[in-house]
């Protein structure tokens, strides 16, 4: 009788028709959701018990780890021949005393890095690489062999513990058009866990992520295709700056991460919001959500270090179709998201007006928008930055 039931209710919530994306991009919950998540999280649990070594770049992710070897995983990786395959590093953070830096390289096809330099210190203002907003920075043969182009130096030294990050070149202040010879000198050190995504997610979290979508064969190849590996790592920046004839010792809170996949299409993508923050009492977070209709058109994704031990995310409570939807990012804001079984209220404001602008794409197909903020997270005060992305069909500035 209670399996008739149960039948019987399975085919209704089958048959129900589907509630409309909001928005036509967010794919709501639905009653047949339910089981949904169940059946992919039942799957992600069986992944993690059957094998516990890596698989590979291309059969990693729902729960099993691409590589083993930090030795492999921290050094740049083989591009392959798709013409949208990218080996990507980032850096960004500040300090409470309202220093900020963002720096980045991605290797694509073709010795193309495409590349982020922002740098935030106070009494000199937003300072940004002079080829901003566009990425795209040409790289010698050599170059090409690692995160170098653009007077930027990207590399490691010892994965996990130690990377160097270095500029020199001009940069400019984009409100004031004032030109400055910088030089950056920073050595990066960690001696906390890294977090893989695709390994260290909360596997409930994912499954609530893929039960919101439509199914079928193509959804799941496509899911498959536009997968990349990607983890992250808490550390500190130190070292010696220099703007013109001043020069400065500094020490940033950052968080650093490596993507690396077979394909990157920004044209994927809708939009994100992330932040990133860190506390005088040593707690740290990246987290937020990306909207890839499609494939994933509303995940909560992320992870925080709490007493030296890693938590991943478990949910994101930010809708965030109500947050910056018509392109202007949000400015002052709260949010809360629940990770380690414990749940954090954060509230956001952006310390200046002033925010980094950048194109990625050959026709400028994405738009990021990185944003130096101050956080309160339950009553505690942080600091770090926050990087919004939004699809972008304006096409290319000349």
């Amino acid at each position: 009788m209670y399996v008739y039931v149960l039948a019987v209710i399975f085919i209704y919530l089958f048959f129900k028709r589907r509630p409309a994306a909001i928005l036509e991009v967010y794919e709501p919950w639905s009653p047949l959701s339910y089981f949904k998540q169940w059946i992919i999280y039942l799957g992600i649990l069986n992944n993690k018990r059957k094998k516990k070594s890596a698989v590979g770049h291309k059969k990693a992710g729902f729960g099993l780890k691409a590589l083993d070897d930090v030795n492999q995983m921290e050094y740049p990786q083989d591009l392959g021949s798709h013409p949208l395959a990218v080996d990507a590093v980032w850096f960004g953070g500040g300090n409470k005393d309202g220093v900020y830096l963002v720096i980045s390289g991605a290797r694509r096809q073709e010795r193309i890095m495409q590349s982020m330099l922002f740098l935030y210190v106070p009494g000199f203002g937003l300072l940004q690489h002079t080829n901003m907003p566009e990425t795209a920075l040409v790289q010698t043969e050599e170059e090409s062999k690692g995160w170098i182009g653009g007077g930027i130096n990207l590399e490691c030294i010892k994965p996990l513990k130690k990377w160097i990050v270095k500029y020199t070149g001009e940069m400019v202040n984009p409100a004031t058009k004032e030109v400055y010879q910088v030089d950056i000198n920073l050595t990066y050190n960690s001696a906390d866990k890294h977090f893989d995504f695709d390994s260290d997610m909360n596997p409930w979290t994912v499954a609530r992520a893929m039960a919101r979508e439509p199914w079928s064969q193509e959804y799941f190849a496509r899911l498959r295709a536009a997968h990349q590996n990607h983890y992250e790592q808490f550390g500190e920046l130190s070292g010696d700056i220099s703007i013109g004839e001043n020069k400065m010792n500094l020490r940033l809170q950052v968080m650093k991460d490596h993507t690396h996949g077979s394909v990157r299409d920004w044209t994927l993508l809708h939009r994100y919001c992330f932040h990133h923050f860190a506390t005088p009492t040593g707690l740290q977070g990246f987290l937020g959500i990306v909207s890839q209709p499609g494939t994933l058109s509303y995940l909560e994704l992320g992870w925080i270090l709490r007493n030296g031990t890693p938590y991943p995310v478990e949910e994101v409570d930010m809708k965030i179709w109500n947050y910056g939807e018509n392109g202007d990012d949000t400015e002052d804001y709260g949010f809360r998201f629940l990770a380690g079984n414990q749940w954090y209220n954060v509230q956001v404001t952006l310390c200046h007006k002033k925010k980094g602008h950048a194109f990625y794409g050959k026709s400028w197909e994405a738009r990021i928008v990185e944003r130096f903020c101050r956080y309160k997270i339950n009553d505690e005060n942080g600091w770090g930055v926050s990087e919004w992305e939004y699809r972008h069909r304006g096409g290319k500035k000349e």
